[in-house]
């Protein structure tokens, strides 16, 4: 669920030029986090 949040809210961020692929490469290359310091690190996305 919060991935999914996280994804959604970078959605809504970028409107039509968000893309899945980069966002996802993104979030996967920050490696092991835990939640807090993960939604974190994807608000900068």
């Amino acid at each position: 669920r919060v991935w999914i949040s996280l994804r959604d809210d970078a959605k809504r961020k970028h409107g039509a030029n968000f893309n899945l692929r980069a966002w996802h490469a993104y979030a996967l290359d920050l490696g092991n986090l835990g939640l807090d310091l993960l939604k974190t690190e994807l608000a900068r996305f």
